[in-house]
C-alpha cells in the first residue's frame, strides 16, 4: 500500500520538479549566468548612451553662452571704437572716418535713424520755445537680453536689469556752463550683419547755445527719450547734481528731464528801502539806513537820500515761469520742516519751518501768503527763497524769516502780489524784494533787512519800522538746481555710408 502511494503518478512529475527546484532556490545554471550577463551589458551600455548625451547637452549649453559672451565683449569694443570714429568725424568736419565691425555671427546689428528723441526747450515767464527737437538715432547691437548701443555720443549697454554707460557723452557742466555736443545718425545704409564703411558729418552742425551776456534769459529744460534711459540719467546726474527734474521712473520710463536754472541777479541791494516813491508817516520811526528813491521825505530817514534812479530787475516773469513749472509737475502741502530742494505750493500759512543746513530751498507760492500768527521761519546756513505769484499779508507776532540773519531770507513777489502788515508786532527778517508792487506797513511791524518795491507806505508804527541790515547785500535768489550762464549745445548730423 505504502509503495503505491509513493510511486510516481506519470512519467515526467519527478524531473520537473528538480528542474524547478534547480532554477528558483538551488544552485543557478549556466543558462542563468547568460542572462544575468546580458542584462548587465544592456544597463552598462544604456549608461554610457545616457552619459555621453547629457555631457554633449550640456556641455554644448555652456559652449554655446561662452561664444556668446566672448561675442558680446568683442561687439561692445567695437561700439565703442565706432562712437570714437563719429566724435572724430565731428570734429574735422568733411572728412571721411573709417569704420569697421565684423564678427558677430549670434547677435543682431542694426541701425536706426529714428532712435531716441532730445529735446531743449527755453522757458520764461512769456512761456515756452523749443529750440531743438529731433530724434537722436542709434547703432545697435543685440543678442538674448544684452544690447549694447551707440547714441548721443555716448555707449550703452543693458543687460535686463538696467542700463549703464560703457562710453559716457561728452556731458559737461562747469561753473555755470553746459557743453553738450551731440552725435545724431541721420543716414544708416549698412548690408548684414556688419559694418564696413565710413562716417562722415552730413552738414553743418546745429547749435543751440547762450551766452554770458544774457541777451535770451530764462531757464532751459533738457528732455532725453531713449530705450537706455537709466544710463543717460546717470550719467547726468553725475555731472549736473541737483539737475534733475523728472527720473526714467516717473511719468514715461522712457524720458529723463533736468533744468538750468537761470534766476535773476538780485544782488548788490545796499538801501534800506529802494523804490520810485516812499511815503513814510510823520509819527513813523526815521528809516534805519539809506534810501533811494525819487520821492522821499528826508528828514523821515536816519541815513544818506539819494535819487539815483530804481534800477532792479523783475523778477515777474521769473516768479511765473516757475509757477507755470509747477502747474506742470503739481502741487503739494508743506511739511512742518521743509529740508533743501525746490517745492511747489497753492498756499503757504502759519506754523513752517525751513531747514537749509543741507542746500538751499527755493518755495513757490501760487496764490499767496496768510501769516497771522505762527511763524515762517528759516533755519540753517544756506538760503530760502520764497517765489509768491499773489498777495504776502504777514500780522500777529509772526515771525517770517530768520531774525537772526536776514540775509538768509529772499521774498520774491511778482506783479500781481503786494505785502501788506495790518495788525499786531510782526517781524520780517530778510530781503522783501516787490520791484514791479508795493508794500504797505501798517500796525507795528518790524522790517529787518530791506525793501525794493514800486512803492513803499510806511505808517503810523510804533514800535516798528524799517532797519537795514547789511548781510542782504550778499543775497541771491536760491537756486535749487545748476544755474544757468553759458550754454552750448551741438547737433552733429552724421551718417554712415559702406
Amino acid at each position: 500500500m505504502r509503495g503505491e502511494l509513493d510511486a510516481p503518478r506519470s512519467g515526467g512529475s519527478p524531473r520537473i520538479e528538480r528542474d524547478a527546484e534547480t532554477s528558483s532556490g538551488g544552485v543557478p545554471t549556466d543558462r542563468d549566468r547568460g542572462q544575468t550577463h546580458l542584462l548587465g551589458y544592456v544597463l552598462l551600455v544604456g549608461i554610457v548612451v545616457v552619459g555621453s548625451g547629457a555631457v554633449l547637452l550640456f556641455g554644448g549649453s555652456s559652449l554655446e553662452a561662452s561664444e556668446s559672451a566672448v561675442e558680446i565683449e568683442h561687439a561692445e569694443r567695437s561700439l565703442v571704437e565706432f562712437t570714437h570714429a563719429t566724435r572724430t568725424a565731428t570734429e574735422t568736419g568733411g572728412d571721411r572716418v573709417p569704420v569697421t565691425i565684423e564678427g558677430l555671427d549670434r547677435g543682431t546689428l542694426e541701425t536706426r535713424a529714428d532712435a531716441g528723441r532730445l529735446r531743449i526747450v527755453r522757458e520764461d515767464g512769456s512761456g515756452t520755445e523749443v529750440l531743438y527737437d529731433e530724434p537722436l538715432g542709434a547703432v545697435t547691437y543685440a543678442n538674448g537680453d544684452t544690447e549694447i548701443a551707440s547714441q548721443g555720443g555716448g555707449v550703452w549697454r543693458s543687460d535686463g536689469d538696467g542700463t549703464v554707460a560703457v562710453s559716457a557723452p561728452p556731458l559737461e557742466y562747469r561753473d555755470g556752463s553746459l557743453w553738450f555736443p551731440v552725435v545724431r545718425f541721420v543716414e544708416t545704409r549698412t548690408r548684414g550683419n556688419a559694418i564696413d564703411g565710413v562716417v562722415s558729418r552730413s552738414e553743418s552742425p546745429t547749435r543751440v547755445g547762450r551766452g554770458d551776456d544774457r541777451a535770451e534769459s530764462g531757464d532751459v529744460r533738457i528732455e532725453i527719450e531713449s530705450a537706455y534711459c537709466e544710463g543717460w540719467q546717470r550719467e547726468i546726474e553725475s555731472t549736473l547734481s541737483g539737475g534733475v527734474t523728472e527720473r526714467c521712473s516717473a511719468g514715461r520710463t522712457d524720458r529723463v528731464r533736468f533744468e538750468l536754472t537761470d534766476p535773476p541777479d538780485i544782488g548788490g541791494i545796499d538801501t534800506a528801502i529802494a523804490a520810485h516813491e516812499v511815503d513814510i508817516h510823520r509819527n513813523a520811526p526815521p528809516i534805519g539806513g539809506d534810501v533811494d528813491a525819487a520821492s522821499v521825505d528826508g528828514d523821515r530817514v536816519d541815513g544818506s537820500v539819494s535819487g539815483a534812479g530804481y534800477d532792479h530787475p523783475s523778477v515777474d516773469s521769473y516768479v511765473s515761469g516757475r509757477v507755470a513749472a509747477c502747474e506742470r509737475t503739481g502741487f503739494e502741502e508743506p511739511d512742518d520742516v521743509l529740508e533743501g530742494g525746490r517745492y511747489c505750493v497753492e498756499t503757504l500759512e502759519d506754523g513752517h519751518t525751513f531747514d537749509t543746513s543741507g542746500e538751499d530751498i527755493e518755495v513757490v507760492v501760487r496764490d499767496g501768503i496768510d501769516v497771522q500768527g505762527d511763524d515762517l521761519r528759516q533755519v540753517g546756513e544756506n538760503d530760502l527763497t520764497l517765489l509768491v505769484d499773489g498777495p504776502v499779508s504777514v500780522g500777529g507776532n509772526a515771525v517770517v524769516g530768520n531774525d537772526s540773519d536776514p540775509g538768509r531770507t529772499q521774498l520774491l513777489v511778482s506783479a500781481d502780489g503786494t505785502v501788506t502788515t495790518a495788525t499786531g508786532t510782526p517781524t520780517v527778517a530778510g530781503l522783501v524784494y516787490a520791484p514791479d508792487s508795493s508794500v504797505s506797513l501798517q500796525g507795528n511791524p518790524t522790517v529787518r533787512g530791506g525793501i525794493v518795491a514800486e512803492r513803499v507806505a510806511v505808517g503810523n508804527v510804533r514800535p516798528g519800522g524799517v532797519a537795514y541790515d547789511e548781510r542782504i547785500a550778499a543775497a541771491e535768489v536760491a537756486a535749487t538746481g545748476p544755474r544757468l550762464r553759458r550754454l552750448g549745445v551741438t547737433a552733429y548730423d552724421v551718417s554712415l555710408e559702406e
